[in-house]
């Protein structure tokens, strides 16, 4: 072939990719107020960084009507570009071009990315919107091969992965979307589901719409998949930058210091209420701790007993875990133990220095929360901190009660701080329950059966203050609330000196989805 020739070959096949699935499909998209796929690339990265592998890429067919048919970049754009000048890995769905299905040059692409990711040590964005695995390529290949699952739960706890799902996902697509550590679900286009409103009614008679079957609300407020929910296309993008900003490129490396800042202007020695009984929002504590707007929470809307989210104190990444008193006391269920522990294992993989706010009552009881494996949940937390090495930072607001204590970085956790506000009151169970079950004999006994109550209670009242347990050298210190963070930057200070050059031991079962 001459160069000329070649050239303008070239020019054509180029032409096609960009073109994705054509006018009216890419028309189709647009309508719905969703980017297309190559937008949504030029979006995500730094300008002008992206190298695409695999553009000229079609599919493969055994059927003979199909064999002339060119599927642009077989439906997945993928390659390499940059985020605030790191280099990151993108595979991105084409719904345009067959619905962003799953076939065999379309899955080559895309374990083969997960491959060099791994290989070069770099983060990988998912942006699926593909309708899973395409029948007339795949119906006919046997086993289903699990491939790229297993190099999805190598790179895990490696280098930082990404899923954002903006479109209606099914089979192949949702489950590479609910792998990754950080997970972004767009309201009303994006779903999650292991077949489609269709394949439910074909197995089961039961309709139902793709939002009811696995959209937002159902993954970020019931199961708890989805860490984000995003409203735009856009959105989705700047949350996955945002995520990025805290991380290092890979567990070979440090998290990345940025320019420090203030915290907001809240007096932390008022922002308790005077009542035990009170409640008060945890995350006002939060922003008078680490610097102004950094606060990225994850999972805000399911277990919202606790918070989980990354933040930065004077400029360094660290990961906050805190009881939100505002939702079942703060009290830790099941759901709570699977949040807290995956922020772990994420915060462990990439050396991110854990931060815990504890106002616990204990664990939750009862037998819902035994059906629920509450204990089971409670444990695995402990077992994460066990094998979280990271610096680890304890601060007592209020309650500090039985082995929720334990979960939210109790003493001898190896902490590099333990600190109680004023306000704390350690035990192993509230003195109220203590006495009421202890004693309860001497009270139903008395002529004044509260009186004799409270009189008791108050005989243990001093014993579970936080003087007492400074005494007892069972906290390092009692703090005025407003020196919180100054302690706090002084320990992450002194725990830097322990760095070592080889990457911390990644989780044993990697950052679980």
């Amino acid at each position: 072939m001459k160069m000329s020739d070649g050239l303008a070959k070239l020019d054509e096949r180029r032409r096609r990719a960009l073109d994705m699935g054509g006018e009216l499909r890419v028309g189709r998209q647009i309508a719905q107020g969703k980017l297309t796929v190559r937008d949504r690339v030029d979006q995500l990265l730094d300008a002008g960084s992206f190298q695409e592998y695999g553009q000229l890429c079609s599919h493969v067919s055994e059927m003979a009507q199909q064999t002339a048919e060119i599927t642009p970049s077989d439906g997945v754009v993928s390659g390499f570009g940059k985020i605030d000048g790191r280099f990151v890995a993108v595979v991105a769905e084409d719904f345009t071009v067959k619905g962003g299905s799953h076939g065999v040059i379309n899955a080559k692409k895309k374990l083969h990315m997960v491959q060099m990711a791994r290989r070069e040590r770099v983060p990988l964005i998912w942006m699926v919107d593909g309708a899973g695995a395409r029948g007339q390529e795949l119906m006919n290949d046997g086993l289903p091969d699990v491939t790229h699952f297993l190099e999805i739960a190598r790179l895990s706890g490696t280098a930082p992965q990404v899923s954002l799902v903006l479109g209606p996902c099914a089979g192949d697509s949702a489950l590479v979307g609910a792998a990754t550590e950080f997970i972004v679900m767009r309201e009303g286009t994006g779903m999650m589901a292991a077949g489609g409103p269709p394949v439910v009614k074909a197995a089961t008679g039961i309709e139902i719409t793709k939002e009811e079957l696995g959209g937002s609300e159902i993954h970020a407020r019931a199961s708890g998949i989805v860490d984000r929910v995003a409203k735009t296309d856009e959105e989705a993008l700047r949350l996955a930058r945002a995520f990025l900003s805290y991380l290092p490129g890979n567990a070979w490396s440090y998290p990345p210091r940025s320019d420090p800042a203030d915290p907001e202007a809240i007096d932390l020695d008022s922002v308790l209420p005077d009542s035990l009984r009170r409640s008060y929002d945890v995350k006002k504590v939060i922003r008078g701790i680490v610097d102004a707007e950094s606060f990225l929470e994850i999972k805000p809307e399911w277990a919202k007993m606790l918070i989980t989210g990354l933040a930065r104190i004077d400029g360094h990444p660290v990961g906050i875990i805190a009881n939100q008193p505002m939702v079942f006391a703060g009290a830790l269920t099941s759901a709570a133990g699977r949040k807290a522990r995956r922020f772990i294992d994420l915060c462990s993989a990439y050396h991110i220095p854990l931060v815990s706010l504890q106002d616990v009552p204990g664990v939750m009881t009862g037998p819902q929360a035994e059906k629920e494996g509450t204990l089971r949940e409670g444990l695995a937390v402990v077992y994460a901190l066990a094998w979280a090495d990271v610096p680890k930072i304890t601060i007592v607001l209020r309650k500090a009660f039985g082995f929720g204590a334990c979960a939210m970085g109790g003493w001898g956790g190896e902490q590099s701080l333990v600190v109680a506000w004023p306000t704390a009151d350690f035990a192993s169970l509230p003195v109220s329950g203590g006495v009421a079950a202890a004693f309860k004999t001497e009270i139903d006994q008395a002529a004044d059966p509260e009186a004799k109550r409270q009189e008791i209670e108050a005989r243990f009242k001093d014993g579970t203050d936080p003087f007492n347990a400074a005494a007892r050298f069972t906290v390092h210190d009692v703090v005025k609330p407003n020196e919180t963070r100054r302690r706090i930057m002084h320990a992450l200070e002194l725990s830097r000196s322990r760095r070592s050059q080889s990457p911390a031991p990644v989780p044993r079962y990697g950052v679980m989805p």
